[in-house]
């Protein structure tokens, strides 16, 4: 597995585990264990998380679990987390309306609780969820050196955030941010639209790409244009010789030469087998590229 360089002390894997639906996956400790085992033989070591991951927040929880199970772990993998997202739950009943927060304490609170949860003591990349639209954003700075200087926190990313405001946080902190985490694929392409996607190019960042398949809707469309696309994909798949319309998809993201990473939110090994195949072996070609991002709504002219 091909692993990407975020800067001259950190690298993560090309395929990233993203740990959202590892409640629903039904494992046992022993099995998470296993499971983070397998990943690591085959050269994925970044696992993905966020503060309300799972039923109750409780995914952390979990993979915290088989941290402590099995401590050795954790020196082999890199974990990413994420905060700042506040919603109503079983903990929090007080929250009615979901929203955003980036003040000093809570993101500390937040950041604490992780490394409880996960039973670690530190973190390798915390990224902020979503664009606090009341962020202080010389606050949140002095906040992220803070995490810094007591190293909870080793490095620093943002996830779901615009150009600008990526580029408006980044102002206020003298440390770089080492990757941006947004969605991508082709039945949702506005991260090439509004520029996201060259931004990266722009700073020099790889970014983490998030819900490559669209939920499942590329293998079951729910309409005529995500027909048409699954039609494109299938056409592609054959003049490649490839197995499943999914390893296209990889290709098709892969090829960008940001050099992303993709995240994976799925325990099927078999697509994690597919995915790494793609990851090691992009053959799509410049034409069938745009025929996806064109069939996507893109206007080259």
């Amino acid at each position: 597995m091909l692993n990407i360089q975020l800067n001259g002390e950190l690298s993560i894997s090309k395929l990233v585990i993203g740990c959202m639906r590892m409640n629903d996956w039904k494992l046992s400790t022993e099995q998470v264990v296993e499971f983070i085992e397998w990943c690591i033989e085959r050269g994925i070591t970044t696992f993905d998380h966020a503060d309300i991951y799972g039923g109750d927040h409780r995914n952390e929880s979990q993979f915290g679990e088989a941290l402590k199970l099995k401590p050795s772990l954790r020196e082999n993998i890199q974990i990413v987390t994420k905060c700042d997202i506040c919603v109503p739950n079983a903990k929090h009943p007080e929250i009615k309306t979901r929203f955003f927060n980036t003040d000093q304490a809570y993101v500390l609170a937040q950041v604490n609780e992780s490394l409880e949860k996960l039973q670690c003591g530190y973190i390798d990349i915390l990224l902020i969820h979503m664009f606090d639209l009341l962020v202080d954003p010389r606050e949140l700075g002095e906040t992220l050196q803070q995490l810094k200087s007591e190293g909870k926190v080793k490095y620093f990313g943002l996830s779901n955030h615009s150009p600008l405001e990526f580029d408006t946080l980044q102002k206020y902190t003298d440390m770089r941010f080492v990757t941006h985490q947004f969605m991508l694929h082709p039945l949702g392409i506005q991260n090439y639209h509004n520029g996201t996607m060259t931004h990266c190019l722009k700073e020099g960042i790889s970014p983490m790409i998030w819900s490559p398949l669209a939920g499942g809707r590329i293998f079951k469309p729910t309409n005529a244009v995500e027909e048409n696309m699954k039609s494109v994909l299938e056409t592609i798949r054959q003049e490649l010789g490839l197995t499943h319309i999914d390893e296209v998809v990889y290709q098709w993201i892969f090829k960008h030469s940001s050099n992303p990473a993709i995240v994976l939110g799925t325990g099927n090994k078999e697509r994690i087998e597919r995915a790494i195949q793609s990851a090691e072996n992009v053959r799509l070609t410049r034409e069938q590229w745009y025929k996806v991002l064109i069939e996507a709504g893109y206007t080259l002219w």
